[in-house]
């Protein structure tokens, strides 16, 4: 669960706001109209090809004008930008994990669908740092966010919502292309900087046509490292702004017409991206050097994390019907260096944070994970939208393998436990230099029928039911060796099958063609897994346990949404507003042991979300949008759990959250068009959390909620034609909140903390034809 103590600590780390997006994101614009007006962007939340306000559930999505407009480049960007998005950092360089309206969770299968098209790139906790990876920002169509669990028509992993990244079509009778630069400097960073281009044309006109980009980014560092051992009485060497991050994403799809009703597309999807060190700093230590964020590990921790995505989508055309087949392959493998030094002396010679006396100490550990997804969805659907039913049915079938592999580099090992490992923990140095080596293997197959009904009763009111039936197999295993371990343990194979069942019901009343009431309840969940092996010195009675589940079982949902969506006055005002229950029982939930720093999970508790939002957008005048939100989400536990958590506990949420954004638009001739743009976001501080409740046994003192946060943002600019250069400002009053605090382990004196990136200033640059 989110808010709990993960392995080695680090996984706990998190972002904790629950961020919200201004109306932008739900009345997300694509093109202007002929009209003056802009036009409404088009989604597929619900398989069909429908007007965002015309869509019975909460969904917001932004199309690659509005990213450019808000400078959007990735994951982060999204989840500030988005009403009930939450990301969590979990320590290991760019990873992070995604939970939507309080839905959250960092060990077992991921609670949040994240999606290429038609494909799920999403990934379960298998080892200590196996997280999801997110598709960057560039040449996208649009970016959908949908709210609430979607297991009817995305199935496991979609259990608190999906977000869909959906990348442009290839055109067969039109050339089109697209390019963004960009340069920026951080205060008190380097600078950073960026350029793609996309390029798409017809080969044989109305049979054959491409879409090809490729696009490269650095992003420039703002936090300096500095072994900060004792001994060394400050004067290690110094790196400057160690955390700068380079990232690759090149893509190539092509679609060919053999026939007038027969479209193949076939595509490849790739991102390559190297995180030199990890973006936490060390506090209190930050004044040190005129003020610079600084890190005090002795080692820096890199993280390299790529994928590979090819696809091939068939699609048939038939009277009254689409037969669509998507086929992928998801190949990725992300290494990552995490740096043990001060981990393994809080541990086995609490408080202190190095070894006394040696300033050449040090420890890491190397992580490999890899995951390999096979999928393929078949699916049928209706497009006579004269009829009054339509439908969408379908069968998916996938298999997921993911390989966790953990060396512990110590070859001093022996300074930190006062005597020979052999001695002290009963087994040797592997190769007289590994502590640890453990792996862990975890593979998950889905077989799944579904299927969705939409019939009209009158002209004004629809009924929806969906179903998805699936049969879910994870199997699991994993072994470990060394004195870190204590013994050589081995994790028997183990798997668990099951046959979830997840409806749908939806009413939507089409109160007058501007405005949509409806009401929705959904069932989501995600598929249970095994636990990988605890060192044998670990000590699990004070959580009430004699030994480890071997494995755990699913946890579902219910989610229970009144919403409605208006547009007044020629659309010169739009509403959007929902209101949410949420009841989550049967949660898989870690159980953190604090004497080894290790982890299992069980199923245990429950837990409601309550929540709303109101989003607007106002046009009182040719030019000027005023776009706003407010929001509230309280995700709370209903049930105490010894030692672990008591009922009124906080799922990490920020209850209030709101945004507001003004966009002022003035010709300047013919052939010039300026613009400028301001957006304010805010967030409430947080309520009390598991970590901060005295009544368990995983409180602790150096914790902090989540602070009041507020950020200002600012982008100016001229559109030349197709082309337009602006500047921006991020972060305009360079507010550095302590987001989140942790240490090594309990009572341990230091603390590291993550912050918003400073204030940051620079042009962009884009053309579109």
């Amino acid at each position: 669960m989110t808010g709990q103590r993960s392995a080695r600590l680090k996984q706990s780390l998190r972002i904790a706001p629950c961020i919200w997006l201004g109306l932008a994101g739900a009345q997300a614009q694509a093109a202007e109209a002929e009209a003056g007006q802009p036009a409404e962007i088009v989604v597929t939340a619900t398989r069909h090809a429908e007007p965002l306000s015309k869509i019975a559930q909460s969904v917001s999505a932004m199309n690659e004008k509005a990213l450019d407009q808000r400078g959007i480049k990735g994951i982060a960007d999204i989840s500030t930008m988005t009403p009930g998005v939450t990301l969590n950092p979990n320590g290991f360089g760019s990873q992070a994990d995604i939970s939507i309206r309080g839905i959250s969770s960092q060990v077992g299968s991921a609670t949040t669908g994240i999606y290429v098209d038609d494909t799920p790139i999403q990934t379960r906790v298998v080892g200590y740092s196996s997280t999801n990876t997110y598709p960057m920002v560039f040449d996208l169509d649009r970016v959908e966010v949908l709210r609430g669990p979607q297991g009817t028509l995305f199935g496991s992993g979609a259990e608190g919502g999906a977000i869909r990244f959906i990348t442009p079509e290839p055109s067969l009778n039109a050339v089109s292309a697209y390019g963004r630069a960009e340069v920026s400097a951080t205060k008190g960073g380097d600078a950073s900087g960026e350029i793609g281009v996309a390029l798409g044309a017809p080969i044989i006109a109305g049979k054959l046509g491409f879409r090809a980009s490729i696009w490269t980014q650095h992003e420039g560092g703002y936090i300096d490292r500095q072994n900060m051992n004792p001994a060394l009485n400050g004067q290690a060497p110094i790196e400057r702004n160690a955390n700068h991050t380079d990232s690759v994403v090149g893509r190539f799809a092509a679609t060919w017409k053999p026939a007038d009703n027969l479209s193949i597309s076939p595509s490849v999807l790739v991102q390559d991206r190297k995180v030199h060190d990890i973006s936490t700093f060390w506090e209190g230590y930050e004044g040190q050097d005129g003020g610079h964020l600084l890190n005090g590990q002795p080692l820096a921790q890199p993280d390299h994390d790529t994928f590979v995505l090819p696809a091939i989508r068939i699609q048939l055309d038939l009277p009254g019907v689409n037969l669509i087949s998507n086929t992928s392959y998801f190949d990725r493998v992300d290494n990552a260096i995490d740096d043990y030094s001060t981990l393994i002396p809080a541990i086995f010679s609490p408080p202190n944070n190095f070894v006394a006396g040696d300033t050449g100490y040090s420890a890491y550990a190397a992580m490999r994970n890899v995951q390999t997804s096979w999928t393929e969805e078949l699916r049928a659907q209706s497009t006579d939208r004269a009829t009054r039913l339509s439908w969408v049915a379908g069968l998916f079938l996938s298999t997921s393998q993911q390989r966790s592999h953990e060396a512990i580099s110590d070859p001093k090992f022996g300074e930190v436990l006062g005597g020979s490992p052999q001695d002290v923990m009963g087994q040797p140095l592997i190769d007289n230099q590994y502590s640890l080596i453990a792996q862990s293997t975890g593979q998950d197959r889905q077989a799944a029928v579904f299927g969705e009904l939409n019939y009209h009763l009158t002209d004004k009111l629809k009924v929806t039911a969906g179903l998805r039936v699936a049969v879910a197999t994870f199997i699991g295993e994993g072994s470990s060796t060394g004195p870190f371990a204590g013994a050589t343990i081995i994790a028997p194979r183990t798997s668990t099958t099951e046959t979830p069942v997840t409806p749908k019901f939806a009413l939507a009343y089409q109160a007058n063609p501007g405005t949509l009431l409806y009401a929705t309840a959904a069932k989501g969940y995600r598929i249970g897994g095994s636990n990988a092996p605890l060192s044998d010195f670990c000590d699990i009675g004070a959580q009430g346990y004699s030994s480890v589940p071997l494995t755990y079982r699913s946890d579902s949902l219910w989610s229970y949404e009144l919403g409605a969506k208006t547009k007044l006055f020629d659309r010169h005002l739009e509403i959007a507003a929902s209101a949410y229950h949420v009841n989550w029982s049967n949660i898989q939930q870690l159980i953190y042991v604090s004497n080894c720093g290790q982890q299992f999970v069980d199923n245990l508790g429950k837990a409601k979300s309550n929540g709303f939002d109101a989003q607007i957008t106002i046009r009182p005048f040719d030019g000027f949008t005023l776009e706003g939100a407010i929001g509230y989400t309280s995700a709370t536990f209903t049930q105490t759990i010894p030692y672990l958590v008591q009922k009124g506990d906080h799922i990490d949420t920020q209850p209030w959250s709101g945004t507001v954004g003004a966009t002022y638009e003035r010709a300047l001739s013919s052939a010039a068009q300026s613009y400028a743009r301001v957006d304010y976001t805010y967030h409430s501080r947080s309520s009390t959390t598991p970590l901060l409740d005295t009544a368990n046994g995983g409180y602790d003192a150096a914790a902090v909620p989540a602070p009041q946060t507020q950020l200002v943002n600012l982008r100016a600019g001229v559109r030349f034609g197709r082309a337009d250069v602006s500047a921006f400002v991020n972060n305009l009053f360079n507010s550095r909140p302590l987001l989140t605090r942790y240490s090594e382990v309990l009572g341990n004196s230091v603390h590291r903390d993550f912050t918003f990136r400073p204030m940051t200033a620079g042009l962009t640059a884009t053309y579109r034809y």
